[in-house]
């Protein structure tokens, strides 16, 4: 998972840049590709490991493991590209805004009881 992640935040060039792609928006944006993993490890491992867990994302709470897996790799993908695309400054507080919600889903993953192991569940 970390190289998968590290190809992503070297994907971006100035060739598909709306504007060009700085040391900032990696930064930023490996922030938030951090935080994505921890999240989606969060809810892979309880959706492994307990049977009464339920998503509190009501798009994603029926879905499988499998599918939840997929959309997670999906927004890995997506979500890096589309700040790609946006201009500045629009570019930074799109991703602020990412990590701000993010960061946000994974303290209230944390305070879920039981507590859950740190490890990713890809």
């Amino acid at each position: 998972m970390a190289k998968f992640l590290i190809i992503l935040l070297f994907f971006p060039t100035t060739a598909f840049a709306a504007d060009p792609w700085t040391t900032q928006d990696t930064v930023l944006e490996g922030v938030y590709l951090g935080l994505l993993a921890i999240d989606c490890g969060q809810t892979i491992y309880r959706k492994q490991t307990f049977d009464t867990f339920q998503e509190r994302n009501p798009l994603l709470r029926d879905a499988s493991t499998d599918v939840f897996r997929a959309t997670c790799l999906t927004l890995a993908i997506l979500r890096p590209l589309f700040a790609l695309w946006l201009d500045q400054p629009l570019r930074q507080m799109f991703q602020m805004t990412s990590i701000v919600i993010e960061l946000y889903v994974v303290t209230e993953n944390a305070r879920i009881r039981p507590n859950i192991a740190w490890k990713l569940s890809f």
